[in-house]
């Protein structure tokens, strides 16, 4: 499994591209693609010749969508998200105006559903979605066998916001304590920041920590 990570964004959201391979004709997913200037993501796909099959998105934050349907238009590819952020997907232009002042276009609706435990085919490999609420409502994780996508939920040494007006601790909290059960071998790809490994985490992340302790 290849992966690619582009930082997209003022905010300094990560995108990434996943292919089976590097070999053209590929197929590849492209992950939270966060703002409207992908160039970077598009040149290396098309250096590659890799065959664009979906949009995944960890959850519907703008700086996470903001390039969807621009995606979406080059490859004729499905987006997906779960549908607790539904309502987040929609105030896209609002968010995106409210936090960096840009203006943007609605987002045409997703074109799928993700839920927990489905299961995403990328060729020969395969990922489990994990709804893992708190930061949004429909954050979910892609967990496949040696890495897995967090989205905002688990980064280097800490975990996504849960002030925001959609977030919960407490949901947060539950999340965490549903992640602990993963391998430590498993590479982990964040939202913002750098990759780690689920053993640096469960070690230094001291709200790993607090909830392997069940949160006291």
């Amino acid at each position: 499994m290849e992966v690619r990570r582009f930082v997209v964004s003022p905010l300094r959201s990560n995108c990434y591209v996943l292919s089976e391979s590097l070999t053209p004709g590929s197929p590849a997913v492209i992950i939270d693609p966060g703002y409207d200037e992908l160039a970077g993501v598009f040149e290396y796909i098309e250096q590659h010749g890799l065959h664009v099959v979906a949009n995944w998105n960890t959850h519907a934050h703008f700086d996470h969508v903001l390039g969807v349907d621009l995606v979406r238009d080059k490859y004729q590819c499905p987006a997906y998200v779960h549908k607790a952020d539904v309502e987040i997907w929609a105030r896209t232009p609002a968010n995106a105006m409210r936090w960096i002042g840009k203006e943007c276009k609605p987002l045409r609706a997703p074109d799928g559903y993700l839920a927990d435990g489905d299961v995403l085919t990328l060729g020969s490999q395969t990922f489990t979605v994990w709804h893992t609420p708190g930061h949004s409502p429909g954050g979910v994780c892609f967990v496949g066998s040696s890495l897995a996508v967090t989205g905002d939920t688990l980064f280097k040494g800490t975990v996504g916001r849960t002030d925001l007006e959609e977030s919960s601790p407490e949901a947060m909290e539950a999340s965490l304590e549903r992640i602990l059960a993963w391998d430590d071998q498993l590479a982990l790809y964040p939202g913002h920041g750098d990759d780690t490994t689920m053993s640096e985490e469960r070690e230094k992340n001291r709200f790993l920590r607090i909830a392997a302790r069940g949160g006291r």
